[in-house]
């Protein structure tokens, strides 16, 4: 079987939320977001090792977080300036195979469920790259940058909202580390889909449970909708 990774990316600094701590340390149901995401993957029971992503400004807090968690084949690395730069930091640290696939997941999305990673390794399997996604449930427009109009409406059932776990497998780094980044961080890749362009990646569905915490109030929603042992989906 394929060798499984997993990269977890925890560098948020707080800045956006308005928080005294980055958003990887807040507490949902009395832990963590960041020992939620590394306890599920360890659940999980087939992941080879975890690389945690930090920001080198809370990596002794990290370590102090994950000190109970985190095995012999498990690392925290330091990341970059950007979410993809970040990423390849992760990635970076891991001796993979073209065969192997890794996991790429926003700590900030505590809820994710065991089964949905076993088909996101089917779909990487044959695509090269895959990701959760959720069905769109409100109406959608496109609005052209620096406009106060509509463009044109998108259909709803043909527009999914892009998650995490991500995984991609090792020959398709590969491929894309080929092509080069470029030097501007604004035109960096925001996640696996935009980093794979125009190849196909295949998609798992999930649900509403699978929020991320962007504000203090995301964190009283995900206390809502947590799940402590969340249910395979058939």
């Amino acid at each position: 079987m394929n060798n499984l990774y997993g990269v977890l990316l925890a560098g948020g600094t707080g800045t956006r939320m308005g928080t005294e701590v980055p958003k990887q340390f807040l507490k949902v149901r009395g832990e963590s977001l960041l020992r939620h995401s590394v306890k599920r993957f360890r659940k999980f029971g087939l992941i080879k090792s975890i690389t945690v992503v930090s920001h080198p400004d809370w990596i002794l807090e990290t370590e102090k977080e994950l000190d109970d968690l985190l095995e012999g084949n498990d690392r925290i690395v330091l990341g970059g300036e950007s979410r993809h730069l970040s990423t390849l930091c992760g990635l970076q640290s891991i001796s993979y195979d073209t065969k192997d696939i890794i996991f790429i997941h926003d700590v900030a999305r505590p809820n994710f469920k065991q089964n949905e990673l076993y088909q996101l390794v089917e779909q990487t399997k044959i695509f090269g790259g895959a990701s959760l996604v959720a069905k769109s449930t409100e109406s959608l427009v496109r609005v052209r940058l620096h406009t106060n109009y509509t463009e044109e409406p998108l259909k709803r059932d043909e527009v999914y909202s892009v998650k995490t776990p991500q995984s991609i497998a090792g020959f398709m780094i590969q491929e894309l580390l080929a092509e080069g980044l470029d030097s501007d961080l604004k035109k960096h890749p925001t996640d696996l889909c935009t980093w794979m362009g125009n190849r196909r990646v295949g998609i798992v569905e999930t649900d509403f449970h699978n929020i991320k915490v962007t504000s203090p109030g995301d964190a009283e929603l995900a206390e809502s909708l947590f799940w402590e042992d969340l249910p395979s989906v058939e």
